[in-house]
């Protein structure tokens, strides 16, 4: 074969053929890592059908051969089915299906997912959920690129990092919780190396760049699969990376307070007659003290002491404290979290863990109250002293008021800073028994205010009130989310280990928190369901609103806006997430449609919940058959016995299928949809409080609107009303007097002083044709401001076109002035002009600063005057 360059360096062996053979064997799962590296690693909160829809081949419409006889009494089985008859007469749905959006993952070994995590060792008080734990396939590229920044550089390594992933992915399957990530690392890389069977120049490369990764990973780090308890292995890794931190500075504190007791015991001996005595004289001087005379020297020493002792009260006090605190120092003890289970948890994660402690009762909820008491006590003695030290230090101390506090000095008295320094006390509560015998002791503690962790574990697709033996769907789904809110004081999330920074996130809300936090964690399937495996599972349930997720934490104000994190949830403001679908019909062709993941599809991954689902025959379709998301969102009067829901699904040949959902189920659907309303409104999404509100205030907005308009146009009304009163009687009074010859203007006057001699009488004519011409000029009336003669309006809709907010219409539907500030005085002219009866009269100008005045006014001129 041509030569190939591998790391810069020309290589023909049969080896490396052999690494690209082995390699393409992997081309499926590295084709994926490209989809992930897009979609799922670098946003590792993004949506399962985001993920690489080419695992699989496209689904296809199967044809039929025969079109299914007798119609009407086919949609009558299958109404009858969905109406609530399983007896129906129809074709129930085999294993093999899968809710059509996930068939492209059915080889869930080629999928790449967020798992392995790397669980960072951290000394950070702050660090956020990233700086904790990432997916491995990120780690590994971060490091290698650290000493291989080149593309070319370590190229071996890079192409091959999907192998190591995959052989760590493997491992971990067989152990439950963290393992040190540095051996399990270092057999990979020699697992590699086995099944690449490179050269021995090629091996000696590969093997340099793994000493560097390796060189590379921290030494405590940690590496953690997905499996059945990841969310506690989480909260566990989240608590120590708090804790640790804390504890180092506290023992710091610690070590300063019992330097600072030591020197006040110090000067209080210096006063004392003891120190004065010879033998203490010759231990002040050291290793020379045996070559004086220490009886000698102490008689002619001169001793300071102290004007004041201290008191007996004061120095046992003194002595106490700093024993406690010498006693705690000495103790080390290591243990930080402490967990109550209902005999669920097993694995030696439990019992080689020396940071951890783990009791199996029967009522988890109530031992937690009691080991937290335990450990209160324990702890209020050493707060206490470390506080009675700070007093000491600074001379504070007052017996009469400090002596009756420290004497009730329990953990509603700590500080935040105290009670954070408190090994976590976890118990963990399933659903069906903390919604059963154990939900007293669970409100109880939930209700108390101490910092315990309630840790329950749900299954998103059960209701946990019901017993095993009864329907899945008889009654309305008791939602925990909802039960934790009701304690007011007290932190509630949901939230999975799928979404590992989102429950990461959550983890460190809580444990910064001081009060009581109940975490809900999906673990509804621990095992793959027809090759989709358990981690895409759960990301189903987020998407379907199976289990949706939030955060309400009191410590952060007291409105839900402040309280409720909606983060994390797949298109927040719609009912249900929609995605792009990609199937092959009768023809070949290849048709996109949109699908909505609704709770009905998460429902058909759930083996026992298939008996709510029927085969629609090949070839069969009706009106009455329409999409479940059509189905749910329309009225149930709409819907209620005329239409049938169904959902799409694919089987393991890949034929697309419709399958009939049952009303059972679609109740379930419309439950789950109910609290999805419930959440989206505390989170300020889709508010009705908020809707009405803004209608409200959009509805008084325009009635002030209205009610200004209304006032101007009475106003107006009047005024023009007096004008065109007052200029039509003017008018017609000098009409009157023009045509009965009373003109006052002089006129009447030059024809009383005329005389009948030729030369005024060759005058006279043009004497009379100027008074003419004065008396027309005095019979016009003009005016400043604009107006309209509404009652010769025709409502031609001419000036309403030029401007709707200038003209409008009264209830007789004749044209007035709107807003004049909304128009120009151009428009004014050009609304004149248009008028067929010439009713709109522009009068003066407002702006004077307007464009083109001086031709508006000659255009407006005709038009003002009467």
């Amino acid at each position: 074969m041509p030569n190939q360059t591998v790391n810069t360096v020309s290589v023909s062996d049969n080896a490396l053929e052999q690494q690209d053979k082995k390699a393409s064997d992997y081309s499926d799962y590295q084709f994926d890592l490209g989809i992930f590296a897009t979609n799922k690693i670098t946003e590792p909160e993004s949506t399962v059908e985001e993920i690489s829809t080419k695992n699989t081949a496209m689904p296809t419409v199967p044809i039929s051969e025969t079109a299914p006889s007798n119609t009407e009494a086919l949609l009558y089985r299958l109404r009858h089915f969905h109406l609530g008859n399983p007896d129906a007469m129809t074709e129930t749905v085999g294993d093999d299906y899968v809710p059509a959006m996930l068939h492209a993952y059915r080889n869930g070994s080629n999928v790449r997912y967020d798992y392995p995590l790397f669980l960072y060792p951290t000394e950070s008080i702050d660090a956020n959920a990233e700086q904790l734990a990432k997916p491995i396939s990120l780690v590994l590229l971060e490091w290698v690129e650290s000493f291989a920044p080149n593309a070319e550089a370590a190229r071996i390594l890079k192409d091959n990092l999907p192998r190591i992933e995959r052989e760590l992915r493997q491992k971990l399957k067989e152990t439950e919780g963290p393992i040190s990530a540095l051996p399990l690392l270092s057999e990979a890389g020699k697992a590699l190396q086995n099944d690449l069977n490179l050269g021995e120049d090629n091996n000696a490369r590969l093997q340099a760049d793994l000493e560097k990764l390796l060189e590379t990973i921290p030494a405590d780090g940690q590496l953690l699969g997905y499996g059945r308890y990841a969310a506690i292995h989480l909260l566990n890794h989240v608590i120590r990376s708090r804790l640790l931190p804390r504890r180092a500075r506290f023992q710091e504190t610690i070590q300063q307070h019992i330097h600072g007791l030591k020197t006040l015991l110090e000067v209080e001996w210096g006063k004392s007659d003891e120190s004065t005595e010879p033998r203490m004289v010759r231990d002040s001087v050291g290793t020379a003290g045996t070559r004086f005379d220490s009886d000698a020297l102490s008689e002619v020493m001169g001793h300071s002491r102290g004007s004041v002792s201290m008191s007996s009260e004061r120095h046992e006090r003194i002595e106490k404290a700093l024993q406690t605190l010498q006693e705690y120092l000495q103790s080390d003890d290591p243990i930080l979290i402490r967990i109550i289970h209902s005999d669920e948890l097993t694995g030696a994660w439990l019992e080689n863990n020396p940071t951890l402690e783990a009791f199996s009762e029967e009522e988890p909820c109530n031992k937690a109250t009691t080991l937290f008491e335990q450990q209160v006590a324990k702890w209020a003695k050493i707060f206490g002293a470390v506080r009675i030290a700070q007093f000491e230090m600074d001379n504070i101390y007052d017996p009469n008021v400090h002596n009756p506090w420290f004497a009730n000095f329990t953990w509603e008295a700590f500080s935040k800073e105290e009670i954070l320094l408190l090994p976590a006390v976890i118990a963990i509560e399933s659903a069906n028994r903390a919604a059963g015998e154990s939900m007293n002791a669970l409100s109880r503690l939930l209700s108390s205010g101490r910092p315990v962790h309630i840790l329950l574990r749900v299954k998103a697709h059960s209701n946990p009130h019901i017993s095993a033996d009864e329907d899945s769907f008889l009654n309305y789904r008791f939602e925990f989310g909802y039960f934790g809110i009701s304690h007011r004081q007290a932190v509630v999330s949901q939230s999975s280990a799928a979404r590992h920074q989102h429950l990461l996130t959550q983890f460190l809300s809580a444990q910064d928190a001081t009060r009581t936090c109940l975490h809900i964690v999906n673990t509804a399937v621990q095992h793959s369901v027809h090759g989709i495996n358990s981690w895409l599972v759960a990301g189903a349930a987020l998407e379907s609103r199976a289990h949706p997720f939030f955060c309400i934490n009191p410590e952060a104000g007291d409105s839900s806006a402040d309280r409720m994190d909606f983060t994390g949830n797949p298109e927040q403001e719609m009912d249900w997430p929609v995605h792009p679908f990609q199937y092959k019909n009768e023809k070949g062709e290849i048709v996109t449609m949109e699908l909505a993941f609704t709770f009905a599809d998460y429902a058909l991954l759930v083996s026992h919940i298939r008996q709510y689902f029927r085969l629609v025959p090949t070839g069969y379709d009706s009106e009455a058959l329409i999409p479940i998301e059509t189905y749910l969102s329309a009225s149930p009067e709409k819907t209620c016995c005329q239409k049938i829901p169904f959902i799409w699904a694919v089987n393991s040949q890949g034929e697309l299928r419709k399958l009939v959902v049952s009303r059972a189920l679609i109740l379930a659907c419309w439950d789950r949809l109910n609290y999805w309303h419930t959440l989206q409104e505390k989170a300020g999404i889709n508010n009705q409080y908020v809707h009405r509100a803004v209608q409200k205030a959009r509805e008084e907005i325009q009635a002030e609107e209205q009610a200004v308009r209304e006032r101007l146009e009475a106003e107006y009304g009047e005024k023009l009303e007096q004008v065109r009163s007052e200029t039509a009687s003017d008018v017609m009074q000098r009409l009157t007097d023009v045509l009965l010859g009373l003109d006052v203007t002089g006129s009447s006057q030059l024809r009383k002083i005329s005389t009948p001699s030729s030369k005024v009488a060759e005058k006279e004519p043009v004497v009379e044709e100027e008074a003419e011409e004065e008396a027309e000029k005095e019979e016009e009336v003009v005016f400043d401001d604009p107006w309209i003669d509404s009652d010769l309006c025709t409502s031609c809709n001419d000036c309403l076109n030029i401007n709707s907010m200038l003209f409008v219409y009264n209830d007789s539907k004749q044209a007035v002035l709107g807003d004049l500030n909304s128009g120009t005085y151009a428009q004014l002219v050009e609304g004149a002009e248009a008028c067929p009866v010439d009713c709109i009269h522009p009068g003066k100008p407002r702006n004077p600063d307007e464009s083109g005045l001086e031709e508006l006014i000659k255009r407006a001129e005709p038009f003002n005057k009467l």
